[in-house]
């Protein structure tokens, strides 16, 4: 468990491999089990998932509806393994990240926050996978 600027409120560091083999961090915030829909947050091009601490400890630890919350850090982002060939920067690679994140933690059906980039690796989701996302389906990305 990690401690992150939010006196009390601890997140674990998960890693999950990518297909090709990278080593992606995910921070989990929140029981496992929890009886709400889980939340994955996706950030920006160059953000990291740090960004969703303070958002992520508020929904894992609200006292009515508590929810699991995961964070991505993207490839060469965060604490992810850096892919030595850029040509791996890009949606689809990052969509099939996402894919086996999702996969691995077993996580489905989910609501999702994205910024940026993560709105639209979110969008790209929902149109190859539906079923992770719970309907109506609304994608909130901002600046």
């Amino acid at each position: 468990m990690t401690k992150d600027g939010i006196a009390g409120v601890d997140f674990d560091s998960v890693f999950v491999t990518a297909p090709d083999g990278l080593k992606l961090h995910v921070r989990s915030y929140g029981p496992r089990l929890a009886p709400s829909l889980p939340v994955v947050c996706l950030p920006g091009l160059t953000r990291t998932a740090a960004d969703f601490h303070e958002l992520a400890a508020a929904l894992a630890s609200d006292s009515e509806t508590p929810r699991r919350v995961l964070a991505l850090d993207y490839r060469g982002r965060g604490q992810s393994d850096y892919d030595r060939d850029p040509r791996n920067y890009n949606l689809p690679t990052e969509l099939a990240d996402l894919l086996a994140v999702l996969t691995a933690l077993e996580l489905a059906p989910a609501v999702f926050i994205g910024t940026s980039r993560g709105g639209i690796l979110t969008m790209m989701l929902a149109s190859v996978r539906p079923r992770p996302l719970p309907a109506p389906c609304s994608t909130i990305s901002a600046r």
